[in-house]
């Protein structure tokens, strides 16, 4: 889930994206059969029962009623940046997409896209020889995770420009990079660090990322669902670190020669895919996602 070992936040990810999976097909927001393999025994139970549907309706109950908004906010920013990242890849262009934190998630292997596309996981060394172990022992996996291509970071001790590979920065890829579940984890020297990475790439290049309103950072009591979520993420030693105010993040992507093209709050992008379902939901509106553009320096 990051640049740095964060198993439980991710694990916790994975059995959002698993209880999802399990809804009946007409009413999930997305298919992912990868991320029940990287529950650890305690989160096996869970997965398991949430395959039958009334179980499922009572965990989606039981979720909300502690951890407000996370399970709905979670399904549907994957759907969202899911759709993103198809329909960029069509309309711009792009051969390839860079995931940076990609954690637990198999974005590269689920979307199965038609158009050739290389795609590059870059996280810590250490979760991503877990995940690539637990993948090669899955006799199910499809053939393409051998067009991914691995690299291992890690930005507590690593800079990113010696030790990523130029040839991603080649004049004949259009680049996307999908950053989700990342930003508010990185401390704050981390995080603007990344973005300085991305601007060095050619204009053109887009952003995808979710991060967190900064407020929810010193008062989360303000935003429901905010204190559970990270009560739950202190007991395990994690934290949120890194915040934008979305008043001004414009602004904030300026200074790394990016323009911003959208800024989805949680309600927004829920409304877009519950429907009528999502005027019941709420908790997580402090997470956001956002896609922007590499401009001329």
């Amino acid at each position: 889930m990051s640049l740095v070992i964060t198993s439980k936040a991710a694990a916790y990810l994975a059995l959002l994206r698993a209880i999802e999976s399990n809804r009946p097909e007409n009413k999930r927001l997305f298919y992912d059969p990868y991320a029940k393999l990287f529950l650890p025994t305690s989160f096996k139970l869970v997965e398991k029962l949430s395959r039958i549907p009334f179980m499922n309706r009572f965990i989606h109950w039981f979720i909300d009623r502690y951890w407000t908004g996370a399970l709905t906010c979670c399904a549907a920013r994957t759907r969202l940046v899911d759709v993103m990242t198809v329909n960029t890849v069509q309309d711009e262009g792009i051969n390839q997409v860079i995931v940076f934190g990609a954690g637990y998630d198999c974005r590269a292997l689920r979307l199965q896209m038609k158009k050739r596309i290389q795609f590059v996981e870059i996280d810590h060394p250490d979760f991503q020889a877990e995940k690539r172990d637990t993948l090669a022992k899955n006799p199910g996996r499809n053939g393409m995770e051998a067009m991914i291509n691995y690299v291992p970071v890690d930005l507590l001790t690593q800079d990113l420009d010696h030790v990523i590979p130029q040839i991603f920065q080649q004049g004949h890829y259009k680049t996307m990079f999908i950053w989700e579940g990342v930003t508010n984890i990185l401390t704050a020297p981390i995080a603007p660090k990344v973005f300085e990475y991305f601007k060095t790439f050619q204009p053109g290049t887009i952003i995808v990322f979710t991060y967190v309103d900064k407020e929810v950072l010193e008062h989360p009591e303000k935003f429901t669902g905010a204190a559970s979520v990270t009560k739950l993420l202190r007991r395990n030693n994690e934290f949120w670190n890194f915040g934008i105010d979305p008043a001004t993040i414009k602004e904030f992507l300026a200074s790394y020669n990016m323009e911003l093209m959208h800024n989805l709050d949680c309600n927004v992008y829920r409304r877009m895919y519950y429907g009528e379902e999502a005027a019941s939901m709420k908790g997580y509106e402090f997470y956001r996602v956002a896609m922007a553009r590499v401009t001329e320096g």
